[in-house]
């Protein structure tokens, strides 16, 4: 009877190990999306585009990181669960609407509202809520159990109001909203790490 719980033992092992893959597979998305957004400042840095061209490398960054993100799910779905495909089918379709509505909120609608602000704060504010809205959603999708994310939603909301404030400071409220996004996502890839660290030691 000794076997049972030296059994017990190492399936649990090997459930922490497959959860801590998800975590780090997770994490790379969101190092991902870092990249993309430092690589719009280390190729445009003394660079004023028009902002049509900013929100083209936006939305070609959205695809990107989309399809790459589809990529480290598929590997995660082969890994965790791979005959149960129509439940990761489900979730990616649930995790691409989510950041397709937060592109339309924040990407579409907030930019071009009509409230007296200028347009360079109104995009700040709109990828702020972009973010938020959209990694919202994604957490959502995976019934609020990943609670690494949370940085990555509260931060960018939180940094809303302080864009407004720096609209009439003198400091471009776009490149301050890029550097609440990169903590914001630094957080959580430290959480997501951190986490998977302690199902494995």
């Amino acid at each position: 009877m000794e076997e049972v719980p030296n059994l017990r033992k190492v399936l649990d092992r090997v459930e922490n190990k497959l959860i801590a893959s998800g975590k780090v597979y997770v994490a790379m998305s969101f190092v991902f999306w870092m990249i993309i957004m430092l690589l719009y400042f280390l190729i445009f840095p003394n660079v004023k585009l028009p902002l049509w061209a900013t929100a083209v490398y936006w939305g070609v960054g959205i695809v990107i990181y989309l399809w790459f993100s589809s990529i480290i799910f598929r590997y995660y779905r082969r890994l965790r669960a791979p005959l149960n495909r129509k439940v990761f089918r489900r979730t990616g379709i649930f995790i691409g609407l989510s950041w397709a509505i937060g592109g339309f909120v924040g990407m579409g609608i907030i930019p071009d509202l009509s409230v007296g602000i200028n347009s360079i704060t109104m995009f700040s504010i709109g990828y702020l809520s972009f973010i938020s809205i959209s990694v919202f959603g994604e957490w959502l999708t995976f019934r609020g159990s990943d609670l690494e994310m949370i940085p990555a939603i509260v931060i960018p909301a939180v940094g809303i109001p302080i864009a407004l404030y720096l609209s009439n400071s003198g400091t471009n409220p776009f490149f301050w909203a890029v550097l609440v996004v990169s903590l914001a996502f630094s957080s959580t890839i430290l959480s997501y790490l951190y986490s998977a660290f302690k199902l494995i030691r």
